[in-house]
């Protein structure tokens, strides 16, 4: 049984076409949320993700789509957001891809070959906006493995906490919870701007962090023409690039 875990595609067509042409004798795919924002195909990203996922967790992105609220998202990339959801996603999406947005699950969890999962786009504790960096210390790691109840808070007892939000790609342990974060499909923040996602095999009882190149050429292209279409400011639209061609924010 091998599993693909996806996020934070990010309107990238490109990197997520990559990923999926390359990851095949796949038998469950996840994806935990942020389909759009950012880059210049919402509507294909929603698509594409529709036709090959077998479970969708809402992202702050996604939540911030379907409903017109803040994503909450870092101050750095704040302005770049609301931006390019003001003027690319809502402008380009469908009525009922926004409905299918709506009616996603902000978490689940879920067993697949006896091995239980949970899963979630920021963190149990916070699961639309909860960042768990890969450098935080382990105390730091496992507060935010309680989630809230109306009891007050409980630990997740998992054999796999899957999440995603940092687009930073992460694997850590705390017991025999193992916590993993795929990085990001289209427009990791990590310093390397290959697509990244990760691949569970529950017979090899491994998880693998993989990064593949994509056709980064192709995607500025777009944001060019979309700028065209649909008036980009150029400061909006070199940031956008800059992103995407290293990784980084700058």
């Amino acid at each position: 049984m091998k599993i693909l875990v996806l996020s934070d595609v990010h309107s990238n067509k490109y990197a997520l076409d990559t990923i999926l042409k390359h990851a095949r004798k796949i038998d469950y795919t996840i994806f935990l949320g942020d389909a759009v924002d950012y880059g210049p195909h919402p509507a294909e990203v929603i698509d594409i993700l529709r036709e090959n996922v077998d479970i969708w967790i809402m992202g702050n992105h996604d939540n911030a789509v379907a409903f017109n609220v803040d994503c909450k998202c870092g101050q750095e990339l704040h302005d770049l957001s609301v931006y390019t959801r003001e003027n690319i996603t809502l402008k380009l999406i469908s009525d009922d891809q926004k409905k299918f947005l709506q009616n996603l699950p902000i978490r689940k969890e879920i067993e697949i070959e006896g091995k239980t999962f949970y899963l979630v786009h920021g963190s149990p504790r916070d699961p639309l906006y909860g960042y768990v960096f890969p450098e935080v210390d382990e105390q730091a790691l496992l507060k935010n493995m309680f989630m809230k109840t109306i009891a007050g808070e409980t630990r997740v007892s998992a054999d796999f906490v899957l999440l995603g939000h940092t687009h930073k790609p992460m694997i850590r342990r705390i017991g025999e919870t193992k916590i993993l974060n795929p990085g990001s499909v289209g427009q990791p923040r990590d310093g390397d701007p290959r697509a990244s996602f990760a691949i569970i095999d529950l017979d090899a009882n491994s998880s693998e962090i993989i990064r593949l190149t994509y056709p980064v050429d192709k995607l500025i292209q777009d944001l060019d023409t979309y700028s065209e279409l649909l008036n980009i400011e150029k400061k909006v639209l070199e940031k956008l690039k800059s992103i995407f061609k290293t990784g980084r924010i700058h």
